[in-house]
């Protein structure tokens, strides 16, 4: 399983992390290196408890399709909605935003799978675990987006 409670996986993340360029094109989607970086770090903050958001609702918000869309599915790169709360947050300095998910990630790593963690705006109520594993695919799927 990925998951970025798994040290490896989670320093390549890293690693991708530091190859990406504000510059650099999207190869699907609308945003931009920086707005995505944004995104990310809303997302995190939301996992983390630090981002108010609003409740979960539809069908990904309930099993087995949030189990499903975490560890069976593939995202596929033309879809997907983002809740309007990892939307609102205006990029900043591209090395300060780089930092800030650097951190966030660490964070969200270290409060390891046993954790209580809140409710997921998408997916719900899911365990620490699925959190660890959404995590690393909502990375992985991004980072794809921008060829890193």
């Amino acid at each position: 399983m990925q998951t970025i409670f798994d040290p490896e996986k989670r320093a390549a993340l890293l690693r991708r992390l530091d190859a990406l360029r504000p510059e650099q094109p999207a190869l699907w989607g609308r945003m931009d290196a920086p707005r995505m970086m944004s995104h990310l770090i809303c997302a995190f903050q939301a996992g983390l408890g630090e981002l108010e958001v609003g409740p979960a609702e539809g069908l990904l918000s309930r099993l087995p399709m949030n189990w499903l869309a975490i560890f069976v599915l593939p995202w596929r790169p033309e879809k997907g909605v983002s809740p309007p709360e990892f939307l609102g947050r205006v990029p900043a300095d591209w090395s300060a935003d780089v930092s800030t998910l650097r951190t966030l990630i660490e964070r969200s790593a270290d409060r390891g799978p046993k954790a209580l963690w809140p409710e997921s705006r998408v997916f719900g109520r899911i365990s620490g675990r699925s959190w660890g594993a959404l995590h690393h695919k909502h990375l992985d799927h991004h980072f794809r987006q921008f060829g890193v």
